[in-house]
């Protein structure tokens, strides 16, 4: 469309306050909540905009009818929580609309770059606070942000710097999202761009993302860059693919052989230690899981479930924690896929394959190519997944569904304006 009419000012203040969340999370750590946190009425709002602006549009009601089945079957669980419903669809509420905002023109194009511009601005404030803190030009703890991360180096402790969130998870995701955000500008500028979101996550002391940034580095000059860079290429994309695939084998045989061991001598999957602790956890989890039933694997425990499974399994043995402190049960799933597992079981899981496939089936079509596209998407969609989602559950983070929203808008006009 050309220009604004009354019927999408909804889409506008819409985008207006998903386009502000980087401001909003950081508001909602440090201002004290009255009552709510700031970030909580922001995104409250926006699922409350995602719900009328779906209900308004019939072909898009399919996703309503899908969230109405899943509430409906928690009705069969025992343990299930309204917030952890919400937190569930909120993430692909608010996406479908902005990909239905974008694809089918529902403001127009100067308005749509106008917010993207503005969220991947806004974007660089809590990874420019952090790198500030790590630098002691600013403190980690201010005002009502009080939660403090730590490293730890041998029986050293070091505060990690969070950018004045709540949890260090929030910036990995949007340090991640800030590297894919390069895969759409010009090839040097890319390049440096990379290395320098890789320094920015070595100063936060999250490994995860570290290794993910690295990761989105690699793939970027190996398969993403269609320029000066690719050919200088030491090997050609076949050969990478070729050993890529042979290191996968290889080391899916050693992890293999690694936790068979691991299950021979404890009875557990996981070395409790492995990953700061998160080896006990998953094992808490899974243990959970053994009790399942045919209807828990296909339709999960319940959403929002996992803190009750994790205090109803927890004990001084598993997690040597609650010896110390007897409610240190706050915790959640820490993997994107057994957190979606825990709470929609197989068929949210395949909910969760059809939303991304739905996507896929959009950008492929894009401009410069089917083939680049679908590099793309592998690159934006399973390298978070199978790095910082491993060690977070990254769907029920609302900033990563915003984060791959206003992606997709700068991968849409990057392939117009290339093409132009």
């Amino acid at each position: 469309m050309d220009k604004l009419t009354k019927h999408n000012v909804i889409h506008l203040i819409f985008l207006e306050l998903v386009s502000l969340t980087p401001i909003l999370i950081i508001l909602g750590n440090i201002v004290p909540p009255f009552p709510l946190k700031i970030h909580h009425i922001g995104f409250g709002l926006i699922f409350l905009i995602s719900l009328y602006a779906l209900l308004s549009n019939p072909f898009k009601k399919w996703i309503l009818y899908i969230a109405l089945i899943f509430t409906l079957i928690q009705f069969t669980h025992s343990q299930w929580h309204v917030k952890g419903l919400i937190d569930y669809f909120f993430g692909p509420f608010a996406l479908i609309l902005m990909f239905d905002i974008l694809v089918n023109k529902k403001l127009p194009k100067d308005t749509l770059l106008k917010y993207e511009r503005r969220f991947y601005k806004l974007l660089w404030i809590p990874i420019i606070i952090s790198t500030l803190q790590f630098f002691g030009i600013l403190p980690i703890t201010f005002w009502n942000a009080t939660y403090i991360n730590y490293a730890f180096f041998g029986d050293i402790m070091i505060p990690r710097p969070n950018g004045f969130l709540y949890h260090g998870s929030e910036l990995s995701i949007l340090i991640c999202f800030l590297a894919l955000f390069q895969f759409f500008k010009k090839e040097q500028k890319a390049f440096w761009m990379l290395l320098l979101v890789i320094l920015f996550g070595v100063m936060t002391y999250f490994k995860a993302v570290t290794g993910c940034l690295i990761l989105i580095f690699l793939y970027y000059i190996s398969f993403v860059n269609r320029g000066t860079l690719s050919k200088f290429r030491i090997l050609s994309k076949k050969q990478i693919i070729a050993y890529m695939s042979l290191g996968l084998v290889f080391t899916s045989i050693i992890a293999f052989r690694y936790f068979s061991l691991i299950y021979q001598h404890t009875g557990d999957i996981f070395y409790s230690e492995m990953l700061t602790g998160r080896g006990a956890i998953w094992n808490i989890f899974l243990e959970k899981v053994s009790d399942f039933t045919w209807w828990n694997y296909l339709f999960g425990n319940g959403m929002g479930s996992s803190f009750d499974i994790f205090k109803d399994y927890a004990t001084p043995i598993t997690w040597p924690r609650l010896a110390l402190k007897p409610n240190d049960t706050d915790y959640d799933t820490h993997n994107v896929l057994l957190s979606v597992f825990i709470n929609s079981g197989i068929i949210g899981i395949a909910f969760f394959i059809f939303l991304f496939k739905m996507i896929f089936n959009q950008c492929k079509t894009w401009l410069i190519s089917s083939k680049w596209n679908k590099i793309v998407f592998i690159g934006v969609i399973f390298i978070p997944l199978f790095t910082i989602g491993i060690t977070i559950p990254i769907f029920e983070n609302a900033i990563f569904w915003i984060c791959l929203g206003f992606l997709l808008y700068r991968w849409k006009f990057y392939t117009e304006y290339e093409t132009a």
